[in-house]
Formats: C-alpha cells, structure tokens, sequence
C-alpha cells in the first residue's frame, strides 16, 4: 500500500556486500503529454544554447588572426642578441631573441622539510589516505515506472582534495579526516637572471618543466620510500589520516655553478636591465620562454602550431554547441512520434543528420564571416563548403521526388 501511494520513495531494501552497498528507489515515467510539455520548454534553451554559440566562434577567429599576425609582425622584429647577449642601448625597447644559463641570487626554501636548493619552482604535493565513493546507477522500465538502482561501493585512495566524508550514502561507516595537517604548494623564485637580464614575473612563470625532487634525509616523524615521503607507522599498509608528499621542481639556476644551470631561450622586450611583454601594433603582447636552445624562428613557429591547435579546439567546441542545441531544439519531435518505435527510430535518425548538417553549415558560415575581413579568399571558399550540405540535401531530395513519380 505504502509503495502504491509512493511511487517516488526510496525503497526500505539495502544489499550489503563488504564495503559495497546497493540502495533501491523508484521513479514514475512521466505521460506522452508531459514529455512532449518537457521537450517545448527546452526547446527555449536549445536556442539560447544557439544564440551563444556564435559569438564563441566569432571571438575565437578573430583572437586566432590577431595572434597570428601579432607573431608575424614579431618574428619580423626580432633581433638576436649576440653570443655574449650583453646589454645594449640600441636594442633598448625592441624585440630581443637570446639564448642563455638561468641563474638565482636567492635558493628556494621549504622549512617543514629543510629544502633549500636552487630552482625557479619547487612544487610540494600533499596527498591524504582517504575513503573514496563511487555511485553506480542502473535503471530498469518498469511499465509506469522506473526502478533504479544505485550502487555504492568504497575505498581507500591516496588523493590530494580532501574529500567530505559527511556526503557520502554510509557517512557513519566511513570517515576521512576534516583537513589535512599539511597542504600542498608552490614556492616560485622572484629575482631571476638569464645572462644579464632579470626576467619579468610572467617569464618566470613559464619555466615549467617539472620532473620529481627526491628528498635523502626527512625530519622525524616522516620517512622516505622510492619517491615519496610519508608520514605514517607503516608505508606499506597505509591508514586512513596518513600522509604521502612528493616534491617537483623546474629550471636549475644555481648562482655560480653552470653544470647546475639550465638554459633556456627567450623571445621578449628588453627594458633596460629587464625582460618583459612587447606590445605589437596587431594587438597581442609577446613574452616567450622555452626550454634548451631555439632560435627565433623555432619559437615563432611552436607559437604559431600553439595558436592553431586553440583556434581549432575552440571551433569545436563551437560546433558542437550548436549541434547539441539543435538535438535538444529537434527533441519534441522524437518525443511526438515516440509512441511509434519504427517511426521513432526515423525520426531520431534523420534529426541527428539535420542537426549534424545544420551545425556544420553554420560553423563554417560563422568562420567565413569572421575571416572575411582578414581573408577574403578564404572567407567565399568556407561558404562554399558550407553550402555543400544544404546543394546534397537538396539534391537527394529531388531525387527521392522523381523516382517516386517514376
């Protein structure tokens, strides 16, 4: 009688199996008319999903063209400094290229474990013994309703976000820790040198090439096993509440010492002394630093690669929008005919190509319009493209016409 009158309430049934648990409810499937009722109203947010779709893909063109011409007109610029890359009035304000040793005044400390070594970065990575949570739905029809069962098991993983045990389904069963005793950071150098230019913050920001920092001799009460330091009884069989930190540092710059120096290649403005951002008249600023020897042209041209991964995983991203907005616009249309499973199955099938199609054709209009300015040619080529679609639609569609008049 209970279940009759309450057809959302979770079920009094639980299975147990050692730390796994499995938790039983039920949902009533909602009528024909409310499904359709549902798929118009999202229909409204199919279309604002739409409307927001193109200005991703306007302002990613045009962000594309302008860095693009930004880094031409830089790499156009540029002068390389001599192999002593000293300091000249003449290049004071321009685009400098060099190639050089990182070298700090000042080492990196980290008291808790006695670290006082010469990096640009040193990256301290605190992670915890936690219980974990993992949920499994599986939902079974049941005519007027749905029978969903939601399975939850548990285990103990070393992970750097403290997880809220208060949260989870058996929070009387299984307890982590309010915080941790010691949190993660990274300590980056403030005064660096590279010849006889101090770099900016931002240069210094890019040197980032990690690799593991392994500590020899730890305060009490930690202790050291391969990599990591732990602090626990016993490493091997961990606790809850126990500890595991590792340590990462990136660009060796010992004062004196070269063999203890990385080099590094640098495409900026020099500002007296300084390394810091050029602004180019295309509007973009240049501050670059990579890693080893480079010469200019390397660099303009890893800069450029950079540029047309984004400028393409943006584009995707916009068409995607668009192709799921006009999924959920085309929904209540699969939800009419939803009583009919062959005309269904149609249906869903030659939505899906519409809004393939659609979404394709209006990306590649969207590009073309943003480019058109810039690149004319390119511009009357994608709409062209973008009419492909539209002129085989058409044309299959003629056909079908006539062969069924034959």
């Amino acid at each position: 009688m209970y279940r009759a009158n309450n057809p959302n309430a979770p079920s009094y049934r639980s299975n147990m199996n050692g730390d796994s648990f499995t938790h039983v409810s039920y949902r009533r499937n909602p009528g024909y008319f409310e499904r359709v009722g549902s798929s118009m109203c999202g229909t409204i947010f199919g279309f604002i999903l739409l409307v927001a779709a193109f200005p991703v893909l306007f302002y990613n063109e045009g962000r594309a063209v302008q860095t693009a011409k930004s880094l031409d007109e830089g790499l156009k610029q540029v002068n390389t400094l001599s192999p002593s890359n000293q300091i000249f009035g003449s290049n004071e304000g321009k685009l400098v290229h060099l190639t050089d040793r990182l070298k700090s005044s000042k080492a990196l400390v980290d008291n808790d474990f006695g670290i006082n070594i010469y990096y640009i970065a040193l990256k301290r990575r605190v992670e915890m013994y936690q219980w974990v949570e993992h949920e499994n739905k599986r939902e079974y029809n049941e005519g007027d309703r749905t029978r969903v069962e939601t399975s939850y098991s548990y285990t103990k993983e070393w992970k750097e976000e403290m997880i809220k045990s208060s949260g989870f389904s058996q929070s009387t069963l299984y307890r982590n820790p309010g915080s941790k005793p010691l949190e993660s950071q990274t300590i980056r150098s403030s005064l660096v040198h590279v010849a006889e230019f101090q770099l900016s913050q931002n240069l210094i920001n890019k040197v980032s090439s990690f690799h593991p920092y392994k500590l020899t001799n730890v305060p009490h009460p930690f202790k050291t096993v391969g990599e990591f330091v732990y602090k626990s009884q016993d490493p091997y069989n961990p606790e809850v509440g126990d500890l595991r930190i590792s340590f990462e540092v990136a660009g060796q710059s010992h004062p004196s010492d070269q063999s203890q120096q990385d080099i590094v290649s640098i495409v900026a403005k020099q500002r007296g002394s300084s390394l810091t951002s050029y602004q180019t008249k295309a509007g973009d600023s240049l501050e670059m630093l990579y890693d080893g020897e480079k010469s200019a042209q390397e660099i303009f041209e890893a800069e450029h690669s950079f540029n047309t991964k984004l400028t393409w995983g943006i584009r995707f991203v916009g068409w995607l929008l668009m192709f799921i907005s006009f999924q959920i616009i085309t929904d209540v249309l699969r939800q009419i005919v939803s009583f009919i499973p062959i005309i269904r199955e149609i249906v869903t099938l030659a939505t899906t190509i519409i809004a393939f199609s659609m979404a394709s054709s209006l990306t590649l209009v969207t590009v073309a319009i943003a480019w058109f300015y810039y690149r004319p040619l390119l511009s009357v080529t994608l709409i062209c493209m973008a009419a492909i679609p539209l002129f085989l639609s058409r044309q299959k569609a003629a056909s079908e016409k006539q062969t069924s008049k034959d």
